[in-house]
């Protein structure tokens, strides 16, 4: 038994370490800042201030994924020897190249040593809001910009993605995160989806299945402490592992008191779960219906072998029942959101 739950810890030590960490480059005024925000789903970065974004690197934390924000490539502020050598971007596994008008010469380099690299690189040409030509469709003009991209670039072999990042008619951002998932592994997109605020009915259902596996690995740490032969720590261990996993899936779908108070169609009972999951009055209400299994446990922990393992189940069915429950109920709550925000668009 000692060696399986060696591998297992291996197994979830290895997924808690795939850090996902986008690098954002292009010149001052692209939006970057904005995009970062619109992924988000929430003002993760300030915009529109004065934040000398030619001298620093903006590093973002959104839960498991970090957005580095880098200053303009081959500007006066940073000459591209420079640039390289104070930023080291090639230690990083995915890039978008963010621009607002024509592609820089600097960038088109900069993309052919990550090209050279293997580095996925990923275009993105925001504000398209403003684009206007007249004569001319949003659809044309995307067209000549793509045209006009792939001739610098010498290839037409690439990703390029539209998009605007105003918080109120966002575009193409949903196209973006797909584009983005489709450049990483499984342990890597599975965070990416979980930290990402989910723009289509296909992305919420991913995210939900995601947040399905997350649950199953932290019953998987509560079975842990089923095989924990110190039985005071039990309840303090089982509320902080529930504690954590709630917030996690509340903050996995953006679910907030005002979000749960302003939902008219999911039912009384998913809210009074949700919002119960937010104190540990509620939290700790939800451990004492399940008293009688963790009263069994507790039993069972000081029985050699068997007892162990039996109170190790108990404890990773209380974590996975509890959990699921909690995902779906938040999930419901993200759902009627998303489907009023749907048709707030097409109207």
């Amino acid at each position: 038994m000692s060696t399986e739950r060696e591998d297992i810890k291996k197994i979830e030590k290895e997924i808690d370490e795939e850090n996902v960490r986008i690098v954002l480059f292009g010149q001052p005024g692209s939006g970057k800042s904005s995009l970062i925000n619109a992924v988000c789903g929430r003002e993760a970065v300030k915009t529109g201030e004065l934040m000398e974004p030619t001298t620093d690197a903006v590093v973002v934390e959104n839960g498991d994924v970090t957005f580095i924000d880098l200053p303009g490539y081959g500007t006066d502020g940073f000459p591209e020897e420079a640039f390289l050598e104070r930023f080291r971007p090639f230690q990083y596994d995915l890039f978008l190249c963010v621009f607002s008008d024509k592609l820089r010469a600097a960038d088109t380099r900069l993309f052919c040593m990550l090209e050279a690299l293997k580095k996925p690189c990923i275009f993105v040409r925001s504000k398209i809001d403003l684009i206007y030509e007249e004569g001319r469709t949003l659809e044309e003009c995307e067209a000549v910009i793509r045209r006009d991209v792939e001739t610098q670039l010498g290839t037409r072999d690439i990703d390029l993605v539209f998009v605007s990042a105003r918080r109120d008619r966002p575009v193409g951002i949903d196209v973006l995160n797909d584009v983005i998932m489709s450049k990483m592994n499984e342990a890597r997109r599975e965070k990416y989806i979980l930290t990402a605020e989910a723009r289509t009915k296909e992305q919420l259902e991913a995210k939900k299945a995601a947040a399905m596996t997350f649950v199953k690995r932290s019953a998987t740490y509560s079975a842990y402490n089923g095989l924990n032969p110190i039985i005071a720590v039990d309840a303090a261990v089982d509320f902080m592992i529930l504690y954590q996993l709630y917030n996690n899936i509340r903050e996995t779908f953006g679910i907030t008191e005002e979000i749960i108070a302003s939902s008219k169609k999911v039912s009384d009972k998913d809210k009074r779960l949700v919002l119960g999951g937010m104190s540990r009055e509620g939290i700790n209400l939800i451990l004492k219906n399940a008293g009688r299994q963790l009263v069994a446990r507790t039993f069972l922990k000081v029985v050699p072998v068997v007892g162990q393992a039996t109170a190790a189940l108990i404890g990773y069915k209380l974590v996975n029942k509890t959990g699921r429950d909690y995902v779906n109920a938040c999930y419901e709550l993200a759902r009627e959101r998303l489907l009023s925000a749907l048709d707030a668009r097409r109207s």
